[in-house]
């Protein structure tokens, strides 16, 4: 357990995850044009950064069970 908290890919992803979840609250609350269109587009690049990272958490958990 400790090895997966110390893990930064681990610790990449729920930074990324939280961060969308700011943003997009952001989107939704915000009344501002350009607060709106800011935070838009940090979602959009944090989901592409969230879906690689993601990518990334995979392919090391396939490798440590593939070669212990």
């Amino acid at each position: 357990m400790l090895n997966m908290i110390l893990n930064h890919k681990v610790i990449l992803f729920w930074s990324i995850v939280t961060l969308m979840v700011c943003s997009i609250s952001i989107t939704l609350l915000s009344h501002n044009t350009l607060a709106d269109s800011l935070s838009i587009s940090f979602t959009v690049f944090a989901s592409f950064a969230l879906f690689f990272t993601a990518a990334m958490w995979l392919e090391d958990r396939v490798h440590e069970i593939c070669n212990p």
